[in-house]
């Protein structure tokens, strides 16, 4: 079984959603929009006890705490063995032939304890109102790997490796290896420096326990129970250089690589594997290789990412954004064709990054981004500290491709343009609606391209001197091409027109060094880009 359908309405951090579960979910989007908290409630619902509920949930998960806060899970896919447990739970849909399971959890604020809430959790279109029972709770088959792990996820007493070693089947050896154990804890209880240590703690104990103890009150022997569990204090140890070193002692990435390579191999037999941020202490070819694992057939998976490397490996089905606002998005059945004709070339983690952040600035080439993040800077415009992300299109012919992506009807960050004046009206007309409601507000036009806008805030003059002190050109070079004999007779147009023809993005290299806050200023369009960014983060 899986999760088909999962909406929350009321909640503090989210705004209200009902979205498709589709084989399997990545959640992604900047820092502080309510990712881990879609896992959260997930994980309340289908892996928390009653008592849990009441622990976790507080009235501040109220968006308004005079409405409830729902959360409904819809699963689909049974087995004869998953539909054991539910004999008058699971529903048949409208075509008769369609089967799912609801379940819904209701918190609301106590009436009358300010500081208290009251929890339901149950079955709404069963016919009963009975909690689910450890039973149905333990089939729902959810396993939850939270983004602060610790040790414990490697050797803890719920561990991957205990539950790996727990499901070992010892055979016809288990009988010969209790008797091992039982021989080993006798040899040592006879040991004469045992018996003279337990002596000794008696003795020490003796003088503040209430009543007198002797050696023969204590034992020291193999944790492990010969009678039960001989593995119980067993491990899974590395062979390095002729000796073995625990997996504790691993580096943070190989412990979180190994973590969470055995914690899916272990669940193998759970419904659904969630996991926060699996990217957490991994290099980005580690990255890649934990998504590979976690987007292969097999249970389902829900994950919460920052990772672009790990977005890469799911299909854009299979993805969900969030955005700044708490909103989230996922790429429409009607619109999944147009995606993949694209997907190809922008499924890649530089365009995706653009999904972890809060605002998109698409410009056309790397030129441009070199002049938006200088004049950003002069202006004391922070965009990593607004979130925004400068994607480079190689090409304003691209954005139309681009744009089934990153707009409104795809994965929906917020999105801002640069481009020439002579390819803006695909631009303008993308957005939709009024003209006057995109340009300036959605769609920034240079005049007539950024060439020319810079050389204008500079003057020609200025721009030359800049492009030879950057090592673009020799002074004879600008001069030539301009048809003048001295560097202050260079025009604003001919400046323009050398680096066309002879380089853009070294020359924009050469212009971002010399800008100051008066000329940055003079760039009209990306000063306005940057502004408008700078608004929209207040808001």
């Amino acid at each position: 079984m899986r999760i088909s359908r999962l909406q929350i309405t009321n909640h503090r951090r989210i705004q209200d959603f009902d979205i498709e579960i589709r084989r399997h979910a990545v959640i992604v989007g900047a820092n502080d929009v309510g990712k881990s908290s879609i896992l959260r409630m997930l994980n309340l619902v289908l892996g928390t006890s009653t008592a849990g509920l009441y622990q976790a949930l507080t009235p501040g998960d109220l968006r308004n705490p005079n409405e409830p806060l729902v959360v409904n899970v819809w699963w689909n896919d049974f087995t004869e063995k998953n539909r054991r447990p539910f004999p008058s739970e699971i529903s048949i849909a409208e075509d008769q032939e369609t089967e799912y399971l609801l379940v819904r959890m209701l918190v609301e604020a106590h009436p009358e304890d300010e500081e208290a809430i009251t929890v339901r959790r149950w079955f709404p279109e069963s016919g009963h109102e009975r909690m689910p029972s450890r039973e149905q709770l333990e089939e729902f088959g959810w396993r939850y790997l939270r983004a602060t792990r610790s040790s414990s996820m490697i050797e803890g007493a719920h561990s991957p490796v205990r539950t790996l070693l727990a499901s070992a089947d010892l055979g016809s050896n288990e009988e010969s290896l209790k008797i091992l154990l039982n021989e080993f804890n006798e040899e040592l209880s006879q040991n004469e420096a045992v018996a003279e240590l337990l002596g000794r703690v008696a003795m020490h104990l003796s003088r503040a326990m209430p009543r007198s103890v002797s050696e023969d009150d204590f034992a020291v022997r193999s944790v492990a129970d010969p009678s039960s569990d001989v593995l119980q204090d067993v491990s899974i140890f590395l062979n390095r250089d002729g000796e073995q070193v625990s997996l504790l002692e691993q580096s943070d990435g190989a412990r979180q690589l190994m973590s969470m390579t055995l914690f899916d191999l272990a669940e193998g037999a759970a419904n659904v594997l969630a996991i926060d941020e699996p990217e957490i202490h991994l290099h980005p070819t580690s990255q890649r290789t934990v998504a590979d694992l976690l987007s292969g057939e097999g249970n389902q998976k829900i994950i919460v990412t920052h990772s672009p490397y790990v977005l890469q490996r799911f299909e854009p089905a299979e993805v969900i954004s969030v955005d700044r606002h708490g909103h989230c998005h996922q790429i429409g059945n009607d619109k999944l064709s147009k995606v993949e004709k694209v997907r190809a070339h922008w499924w890649s983690p530089r365009l995706l990054e653009a999904l972890t952040a809060r605002f998109v600035i698409l410009v056309e080439g790397d030129a441009d981004r070199v002049i938006v993040e200088a004049v950003a800077t002069k202006l004391g415009i922070d965009l990593d500290r607004l979130g925004a992300v400068v994607i480079e299109l190689d090409g304003a012919d691209k954005f139309t491709n681009v744009f089934p992506l990153l707009g409104p009807r795809g994965f929906g960050p917020t999105l801002l343009g640069l481009v020439d004046k002579a390819e803006s009206a695909k631009w303008v007309d993308a957005f939709g609606g009024n003209p006057g409601d995109v340009v300036d507000k959605m769609v920034f036009i240079s005049d007539s391209d950024l060439e020319d806008e810079y050389t204008r805030a500079l003057g020609g003059s200025v721009a030359a001197q800049a492009f030879i002190d950057g090592g673009f050109c020799k002074e004879r070079a600008i001069l030539q091409s301009s048809g003048v004999k001295a560097l202050e007779d260079v025009s604003e147009h001919e400046a323009a027109k050398f680096c066309r023809r002879k380089g853009k993005v070294e020359a924009a290299t050469c212009i971002a060094e010399v800008l100051d806050t008066c000329t940055a200023e003079k760039i009209g369009s990306v000063a306005r880009l940057v502004r408008k960014l700078d608004e929209l983060s207040r808001q």
